[in-house]
């Protein structure tokens, strides 16, 4: 099913990793309802689950007082999602590259490089109120693998 009229989904969770199985069921309506094949859905479920275990862990400190705010917006070729926490941001050039040999055996890391990886944009933005991860994930409709 495709659709011509961009569609709205979003959810705010409290910053708890039991609350993410909400998430995973967002992200499969959305899917379901521009009928994306399945590798994209796994490249997206993988993504903003990463997003959100971030804003979880990181931004909002696993405080349950603290919301994740998970939006997005499907249309005929293309997946837009927006994770935003309520931290207080940080420098993404702190971040550490996983690809570096001191942290290659890190178990931890790599959220924001699978984030880079498996989308088609990926963009950082911190305000007052915390700090937004914009992603995209485009696809063709008339690809075989779509529903």
């Amino acid at each position: 099913m495709s659709q011509d009229t961009p569609e709205v989904l979003e959810i705010s969770i409290p910053s708890t990793y039991d609350a993410m199985e909400k998430v995973a069921g967002l992200i499969e309506e959305a899917g379901r309802r521009v009928g994306i094949g399945e590798d994209d859905e796994v490249d997206l479920m993988i993504s903003v689950m990463e997003a959100v275990n971030n804003a979880i862990q990181h931004g909002n400190e696993e405080n349950p007082q603290k919301e994740v705010h998970i939006r997005i917006v499907t249309a005929a070729s293309e997946l837009i999602c927006t994770v935003r926490d309520e931290g207080g941001g940080f420098d993404l050039a702190q971040v550490p590259d996983p690809l570096r040999k001191e942290n290659l055996l890190n178990p931890s890391g790599r959220g924001i490089l699978m984030m880079r990886e498996f989308m088609d944009y990926v963009d950082f933005t911190t305000d007052p109120e915390g700090t937004s991860v914009r992603m995209r994930k485009t696809f063709d409709p008339a690809a075989p693998n779509h529903a």
